[in-house]
């Protein structure tokens, strides 16, 4: 199968500031002196950030809560039954703040108590409920979901998107039918790029394979999406879109114990969550919006199929 493009990776920003103030005063002293003497209080404002480092900060800081109310959670309750769900949470959110790179601190190294600081990180108190679980990630979810669709830097917008996937997937988890899916609509206003295009041609493909091979309750399924895919493929072709398509695709080997049809089925979802979190970087406006949407529907319909998503599905971390 053709592997598919995705955005490219770049460093998260740096979220440390760095104090000047000892660079400053020895500057100074070769001209006139510093007025700063040991032991004065240090008159400074605490650094500001840009607008999009205070978005990503505060998605830095959802982050850190829904970790610790998860981590809580764990502690507080290890026998029920979404523990599972949780221990995902703290293995993804430990992921996803490397990607944000962290909450930000105004000063690199220890200061002085006297200095002005930036406000404390909020974490879960001790015995966080389910409940408490649940709203940590309905809030999580609407945040990481807005700031996706109105980041104006593609990178972000994807890291953003990916986050509201994943938490969405977590929140579904714990709530079935909590979480609205929209799936995309044949009805297209635009052409698809071409390699999300190539992606539902893809999952057109080996869905009519695995309806083909499969009996009943599986064949149906695969033909329903199999028709679905084909549909948008043909409206985005009729509109002029690029026609990436390719005369066949691979099948992969089977794996994790399932069968070679059930492991084409899960691969082909993922690669269009993938897809269309890369997609949510490159559009703007509706379009957008409904790359995101069409994302998680995706995820949900590879979790049918018993895949697992990943904490950053369609992002791509900067290697070190």
């Amino acid at each position: 199968m053709t592997s598919l493009p995705t955005a490219p990776a770049r460093r998260p920003t740096t979220l440390h500031r760095t104090t000047a103030l000892l660079t400053v005063c020895a500057l100074a002293v070769g001209v006139s002196g510093c007025d700063l003497r040991i032991g004065e209080s240090v008159p400074l404002t605490l650094p500001s950030a840009s607008e999009q480092e205070s978005v990503r900060d505060a998605l830095a800081r959802r982050t850190v809560l829904v970790s610790s109310t998860a981590s809580s959670f764990l502690t507080a309750f290890p026998e029920d039954p979404d523990t599972a769900v949780a221990s995902t949470l703290v293995a993804d959110t430990a992921v996803q703040l490397e990607a944000l790179g962290g909450v930000w601190e105004p000063y690199a190294t220890p200061v002085p108590t006297t200095y002005p600081t930036a406000s404390p990180v909020a974490t879960a108190a001790a015995g966080a409920s389910r409940d408490a679980l649940v709203q940590a990630l309905e809030e999580g979810t609407a945040q990481a979901r807005q700031a996706a669709l109105a980041a104006t830097d593609a990178d972000e917008a994807s890291l953003y998107g990916a986050m509201a996937v994943s938490w969405s997937v977590a929140l579904e988890a714990l709530v079935p039918g909590s979480v609205d899916v929209v799936g995309r609509d044949a009805l297209l206003t635009e052409p698809l790029p071409g390699d999300l295009l190539q992606a539902y041609d893809g999952a057109r493909y080996a869905l009519e394979e695995v309806a083909a091979r499969s009996d009943e309750e599986t064949r149906a399924r695969a033909q329903t999406q199999a028709a679905a895919a084909d549909d948008l493929v043909n409206a985005s072709l009729a509109l002029g879109g690029e026609d990436a398509r390719l005369p066949a695709y691979a099948e992969p080997t089977a794996e994790d114990g399932a069968s070679a049809e059930v492991t084409w089925a899960r691969q082909v979802w993922l690669r269009l969550v993938d897809a269309e979190v890369v997609a949510v970087g490159t559009t703007t406006g509706q379009a957008r919006t409904e790359a995101l949407d069409a994302a998680l529907d995706a995820a949900l319909t590879a979790i049918a199929w018993g895949a697992e998503i990943t904490a950053l599905p369609g992002y791509a971390l900067p290697e070190d």
